[in-house]
């Protein structure tokens, strides 16, 4: 007898092989020993199951999680899968999921995947997920059998539940609210939709002239934007109808539809941005409104607010700041015209002919140009223009005092250089500023509270920067710094927004004479024109990018730009120069 020892401690005896007669050894006692050598020890040992998902009793389980069943060694495949049941707790088999084709290898709404040697089992179902709010047992019958050929003869079970299907979180405006005509509806989806199948879900009425089109946000998923194509009717009442029909990614149904009844308010209830564009930064053929994005990541809301009558363009088209009027010119020696927004009706302003520097007054009561060098006032409740400077003297830009009641423009009294000239149309009286500079001046602008203008002085591309506040008895007007820019706008924080000889916009500060950067250039190309909004803390700017003039959206600081158009090859046009419009 000869001993061997083994790994485990035990004692193998193989002596016994050599003593019996040969006639002996048939055919099943060598597979049997076969089998013993390869177990290195006794019969095989059953296969185990490892672990599972979804875990036994987990609750919220999403639709679409395949079935794991993890072994410990390489199982006989078919022995798995023709034990395998699903059921919910009434009885009923996964949706479109027949397990005994599975097995088979035949077509069905779920098939298994096997990996790491045969050891770990999956049962997916793509396109066909669990039943919602479903509780799901899992059984895998007796008899299941490892690759080697060993046997598990027990039965296993387990049991998880299914979240509910998607539901609706909320609307953008609420029930009953009120939505700016230019503004997208927006709805809000507790999980990442099928886009598809929430555009046929969703539907608006009455259809507004232009239709409308339905995008999902690319950034927060299960956000969606109902946009129209052309502004809402101010005043009108619209229904949001959401259907159960909408799906999300696994194809689950909404939990429940919803109505939503809103009111569109005027035209610059929300602050907006109007601008004329065209195919070129100087012919424009159309009046667009960008609506400032609700939440990061909403892609930019354009509403085609006018168009010019075919093969004319506009030579400037400003939207009053309360969104009521939009003033407009057309090539050709045209007059201007006032149209109003809500009833669509337009009046002609005479004497307007070839007019520039147009300017809308704060309360969007006035409209000032310039024609042949005078300056003229229309009044829109009387549709009366009024000139305030006969002499061809006077020239823009124009700027109006915030409340309305005073307008600041360029003069150049008795052919002497250019001097700030404050224009009060009611009192129809003029008044140049009391400066001992030398040259020229322009450029003027008043910051929010209208106890300030800065201007510019001297013709250098980064003329000197002067203040005028009247308020200021001892010193009225003071220099604030001697070579800075032109100067655009004031900002919230006190700065004079100036655009530099580089082309760059500039914050410069009236205390200290510093500027800070705020725009600067992209792609090599400066920003074209700039507006600041009535608080003076957001900038809308114009820069050319890849060949085509784009619209943009940032801080007064320079911080957080976004795009507000995306014009190329497709669309052929240009973003002109930007004025907002409403609070």
């Amino acid at each position: 007898m000869v001993a061997g020892a083994l790994p485990n401690g035990r004692v193998r005896r193989l002596a016994f092989r050599a003593a019996l007669p040969a006639r002996l050894l048939s055919a099943g006692l060598l597979g049997l020993l076969a089998a013993f050598a390869m177990a290195g020890c006794g019969p095989l040992s059953p296969p185990q199951i490892t672990d599972v998902l979804p875990p036994p009793s987990q609750g919220g389980v999403h639709t679409n999680t395949p079935i794991e069943i993890v072994f410990s060694v390489p199982m006989n495949e078919r022995s798995v899968e023709t034990r395998l049941s699903l059921r919910s707790r009434k009885g009923k088999p996964a949706p479109g999921c027949d397990l005994a084709r599975a097995a088979r290898g035949r077509s069905t709404g779920c098939h298994f995947v096997w990996s790491d040697g045969g050891r770990v089992m999956r049962l997916v179902h793509p396109g066909h997920p669990l039943a919602t709010v479903t509780t799901y047992r899992v059984n895998l019958g007796g008899g299941i059998m490892s690759s080697q050929g060993a046997v598990n003869s027990l039965g296993h079970s387990w049991g998880f539940s299914t979240e509910g299907g998607p539901s609706l979180g909320s609307t953008y405006p609420a029930n009953h609210g009120v939505l700016g005509p230019d503004q997208a509806v927006a709805i809000n989806f507790s999980r990442a939709m099928n886009p598809a199948s929430v555009a046929r879900a969703v539907s608006l009425s009455p259809k507004p002239p232009g239709g409308y089109e339905i995008t999902p946000n690319p950034k927060v998923p299960g956000r969606f934007l109902l946009n129209p194509n052309r502004p809402l009717q101010p005043g009108a009442t619209y229904t949001l109808t959401v259907t159960r029909s909408a799906l999300d990614l696994d194809g689950n149904h909404l939990q429940a539809g919803l109505l939503v009844r809103f009111t569109v308010g005027k035209l610059g209830s929300t602050p907006t941005v109007a601008f004329a564009a065209g195919p070129s930064p100087t012919d424009y053929t159309k009046v667009l409104m960008a609506s400032l994005p609700q939440v990061p990541g909403d892609p930019p809301a354009l509403r085609l607010l006018a168009s010019a009558p075919a093969g004319q363009h506009y030579v400037f088209a400003w939207v009053s700041p309360n969104g009521d009027y939009l003033a407009s010119e057309l090539a050709g020696k045209q007059e201007i015209q006032v149209t109003n927004l809500l009833t669509q009706k337009t009046a002609a302003v005479l004497g307007s002919t070839s007019s520039t520097a147009a300017v809308w007054s704060p309360n969007s009561q006035q409209l000032a140009f310039l024609a042949a060098g005078a300056l003229r006032v229309y009044t829109v409740p009387t549709k009366i223009a009024v000139t305030l400077s006969a002499p061809a003297t006077l020239g823009g830009p124009l700027a109006w005092r915030p409340d309305s009641s005073v307008l600041a423009a360029v003069a150049a009294p008795s052919g002497t250089a250019s001097r700030i000239a404050l224009l009060s149309p009611s009192l129809r009286a003029v008044t140049y500023l009391g400066t001992a500079t030398a040259g020229p001046e322009g450029a003027p602008v008043w910051n929010q509270q209208g106890t300030g203008l800065a201007f510019s002085v001297g013709q250098t591309a980064n003329p000197a920067v002067w203040l005028y506040q009247p308020a200021d008895l001892v010193a009225p007007l003071r220099l604030i710094a001697k070579s800075a820019g032109q100067p655009l706008a004031f900002l919230s924080s006190g700065s004079v927004l100036v655009r530099t000889e580089s082309g760059s916009l500039e914050a410069l500060s009236p205390t200290t004479e510093v500027e800070s950067p705020v725009v600067g250039p992209a792609g090599g190309q400066y920003p074209v024109a700039a507006a600041v909004d009535a608080p003076g803390r957001v900038l809308a700017y114009t820069r050319a990018q890849a060949g085509f003039v784009n619209l943009f959206l940032c801080n007064q600081d320079g911080t957080g730009t976004a795009p507000l158009t995306t014009f190329d090859s497709a669309d052929a046009l240009n973003a002109g120069p930007p004025a907002f419009v409403g609070a």
